[in-house]
């Protein structure tokens, strides 16, 4: 598009605007770049909210400029050069229809959303409150909790939603996840105390340490409710997200651990729990909260023990779940592992026999790791196996061994390398036990192609834990299917063990997951070294049974409380077995 000045007698001139043909062509594929944008936007991906796929309004805006290019193109092939200007401006208008409607229909749209999400919303919520407080004093002369509406029902009032909150949580939400996806985690945290604020009713903003009061929980109607509940479980993931980049913050570890029982609290509490048509917003609540107790130090709330605590934790979470058939397995097993942890272990056996009517590995199994990202039922069945052996009830624990095999393991997909190494490790041990070098090598040959060669492929991408542990494990099976005899790859386990760098959590994880210290192990890959006769140099097993020694000192710190009490008396028991067993190798003949 040019300015060309005409001259028309004399002082006269005359100013018309050109556009070529060319400048239309750059001008078409540059305003046609956001609709390129929007688009990829739209294409389905992880990272991308589902709220910021806008199809609908890019296909209306689409029409829009349709019918603009429908209406100006043909005008313009029909005057030509005769009007300059006028063709001009309507190939400007033409460009121009590429843009604005795009910028209409869902810049303009997405912006208002925001504003109302961050600032209107919470500003009409507090004028909503401020109004119905004073719809209280007038109308009723008791003190009790109500909410934003009213509705009756043989004489009760019950909580409802208000429809301008729910939208402004919703749009706040998306924010947050999208905060969350960039890697913002703090931000993302601050998203969602905003959502929470919306549902104060002092006017206040809300605050981590202090929660809702009861009147608030009681003013929450059952949408209200289930989007409190459900951001209190958010928050509690970035909280412990936040918490893995700095474990020496008890501020957010406190924090992460309260989120969670403030859910379970309000949910239990609100009248409005009876008007949620789907009760398994909560299960996840109770997962979670199971998961933190095993791994984290935590502070129960009224005053109670840890014990009662997980023990009303885990009941609750199975009558939650009555006829939610694979939500009732995980239930179950989060209870029999709450068992283990407080050494009820014939409790926990019991309690596995009920899971094991419901559970079918073939129908659950896939369902409960798209749900809960594990499936804690095949792991604590596994686990059991150990249980079975400590207690005298050998048969039981191999035919179990040969179940979990044959039918739960081959559900579980081969990239969960983790949770394949979770549920081979203590039936592993078992078979290892045995003391037989058959059993020795079946259980050696599940590890190398479930877990270790996999491992191997996998390189550096594969989980920390499978990296650390898969080694110790392939050593000890290694030394116990080759007959005490030395084998090809001795030297290379030898070098391995003595130069390792224990994670300081794999400690603790290990005895809340398999019943053993994680030093323990490494103790007993010592000893199975230093037994074979190619470790018969007097160096080489000096310094294996020194090594061992030197863990069974951390596990002695591990498995016993500063009154003496034993944590966990199958994993002592088994320390103990490792630790006479070295000691007899390393006293002089």
């Amino acid at each position: 598009m040019g300015s060309v000045e005409i001259l028309e007698g004399e002082g006269h001139y005359t100013c018309e605007s050109r556009a070529g043909p060319y400048v239309l062509i750059v001008g078409i594929v540059l305003a046609a770049i956001p609709f390129g944008i929007s688009l990829l936007i739209n294409i389905k991906s992880k990272g991308i909210p589902d709220k910021f796929r806008e199809l609908d309004d890019i296909m209306a805006s689409m029409t829009s400029s349709f019918w603009m290019l429908l209406a100006t193109l043909p005008t313009v092939g029909m005057i030509g050069q005769t009007q300059s200007n006028a063709r001009a401006y309507l190939l400007a208008a033409s460009v121009l229809s590429f843009v604005l409607p795009l910028s209409y229909n869902i810049a303009l749209t997405r912006l208002q959303n925001v504003t109302m999400s961050t600032g209107i919303a919470r500003g009409k919520a507090h004028s909503l409150e401020k109004e119905r407080s004073s719809i209280q004093t007038k109308s009723s002369t008791r003190t009790s909790s109500t909410s934003i509406l009213f509705s009756s029902r043989d004489g009760k009032a019950q909580a409802q939603d208000d429809p301008q909150l729910l939208q402004a949580a919703e749009e706040t939400a998306v924010m947050g996840k999208m905060f969350d996806t960039m890697g913002s985690t703090s931000k993302a945290v601050a998203m969602n105390q905003d959502i929470l604020t919306l549902f104060k009713v002092e006017g206040d903003d809300f605050s981590w340490e202090t929660g809702f009061t009861l009147p608030e929980v009681h003013s929450l109607g059952p949408k209200s409710l289930e989007v409190v509940v459900k951001t209190l479980l958010g928050s509690s993931k970035l909280w412990r997200k936040i918490f893995h980049l700095n474990f020496d913050n008890e501020e957010v570890k406190r924090r992460c651990a309260k989120c969670c029982m403030d859910a379970l609290d309000i949910f239990d509490r609100a009248p409005a729990k009876t008007q949620v048509s789907d009760r398994s917003v909560i299960f996840p609540v109770y997962s979670l909260m199971s998961n933190i107790a095993k791994t984290m130090t935590y502070v129960p709330p009224n005053n109670m023990s840890q014990e009662e605590f997980e023990l009303t934790l885990s009941e609750n979470f199975v009558k939650e779940t009555h006829y939610q058939q694979y939500h009732q397995c995980r239930a179950l097993a989060l209870q029999a592992d709450f068992m283990r942890k407080q050494g009820r272990y014939e409790d926990a056996l019991s309690v596995i026999d009920v899971l094991k009517t419901i559970y079918n590995p073939q129908l659950h199994s896939r369902v409960l790791m798209k749900e809960y990202v594990s499936d804690h039922c095949t792991e604590i069945v596994a686990a059991s196996t150990i249980w079975l052996h400590h207690y005298g009830r050998n048969d039981e624990a191999l035919q179990l061994c040969d179940q979990v095999v044959d039918r739960f393991l081959p559900e579980i997909q081969a990239t969960e390398l983790c949770t394949k190494l979770t549920i081979l490790t203590p039936i592993c041990r078992t078979l290892a036990k045995q003391r037989q070098s058959s059993t020795a090598k079946k259980a050696l040959e599940l590890c190398r192609t479930h877990v270790s060669d996999p491992a191997a492929l996998a390189g550096g991408k594969a989980h920390p834990v499978v990296i650390v542990v898969a080694p110790i494990m392939m050593t000890i099976l290694r030394c116990c299917s080759s007959g005490g005899e030395a084998y090809d790859d001795l030297s290379t386990d030898v070098a391995y063990v003595l130069s390792r760098k224990d994670p300081p959590h794999f400690e603790s994880g290990a005895l809340s997951r398999i019943d053993v210290a994680w030093s323990t192990m490494c103790a007993e890959a010592c000893l199975c070294l230093a037994r074979i006769t190619g470790c018969n140099s007097q160096d080489v097993s000096s310094a294996l049974i020194k090594e061992g020694l030197k863990c069974l000192e951390e596990s002695a710190k591990t498995l016993k409380k500063e009154d003496g009490t034993i944590v966990n008396s199958i994993a002592h028991s088994y320390y103990s077995q490792i630790l006479s067993e070295l000691e007899n190798l390393s006293a002089p003949v």
